[in-house]
């Protein structure tokens, strides 16, 4: 009996310690989801390139629908191809100019994902472009609150946002030391306190993606949620096949 509780015991540790291993190995891969990020030639937004400050060549697209509009900077999720947004929706939101840039190693961007990079990147963008608004979707709504969080802006859109990946991590794996795994942390909840132009909010009900107990943390940390849409039907991945998902933008931007 002995025996058997021994082989029991050191059959959990070796499961705890490979999946502590695990979570550190692939961590990166999940995070920075880039593999479905593809190529994409955009048919109304022209391409554009933005040279970061130590040389990184950055793919993106602008969306220009009028002149003297103002102007939005898109953040993608972790799976998207920013161009691909900006050619198909943008277009059709009419009283605005859109920009915006695939992250680094993200289909024709150059150099590698990683959070520190991706931050620093933004907001060189940011005083590039001077935007009016800023919008992130998923992933990019922590890279559009921190941004937020650092420059003046006039409004926030929040499409299915988060509040960290660490405490994302720790619902999935509650019995492992995520803290101290997880290298990209992405504390939107902590940004997002310090930002002070109203923010708007899009979720979808349900989320498969993002716990409900992640998404109402970060809500209760935004010091003025001026609007909140709930859409049915739709998945995270898939939300941008929302029957009225144009008209609910421009909802969120007026």
């Amino acid at each position: 009996m002995l025996r058997f509780l021994v082989i029991v015991f050191l059959l959990l540790v070796f499961a705890y310690f490979g999946a502590i291993i695990y979570l550190y190995a692939t961590q990166e891969s999940k995070i920075f989801n880039r593999k479905w990020a593809k190529e994409y030639t955009p048919k109304t937004a022209k391409k554009i390139y933005f040279k970061t400050s130590d040389g990184i060549k950055l793919e993106g697209a602008f969306t220009k629908n009028g002149d003297n509009l103002p102007l939005v900077l898109y953040f993608s999720g972790n799976a998207n191809n920013v161009i691909e947004f900006l050619d198909k929706i943008a277009p059709q939101i009419k009283n605005y100019n859109f920009v915006g840039f695939n992250y680094p190693g993200y289909a024709g961007s150059e150099g590698k994902p990683c959070e520190k990079c991706i931050l620093k990147y933004a907001l060189e963008i940011y005083d590039r472009y001077k935007p009016d608004v800023l919008i992130g979707r998923s992933l990019g709504t922590s890279v559009a609150s921190y941004v937020a969080s650092k420059r003046g802006i006039k409004k926030l859109v929040l499409i299915t946002p988060f509040d960290s990946i660490v405490n994302i991590a720790k619902n999935k794996y509650p019995f492992l030391p995520v803290e101290k795994l997880v290298k990209y942390k992405f504390e939107e909840y902590k940004w997002i306190r310090n930002v002070k132009a109203p923010v708007n909010v899009l979720l979808v009900k349900n989320d498969d993606v993002i716990p409900e107990k992640n998404i109402e943390n970060l809500l209760k940390n935004i010091p003025d949620l001026n609007k909140k849409i709930v859409i049915y039907g739709v998945k995270h991945g898939n939300i941008y096949e929302y029957k009225d998902i144009v008209k609910i933008i421009q909802e969120l931007l007026e």
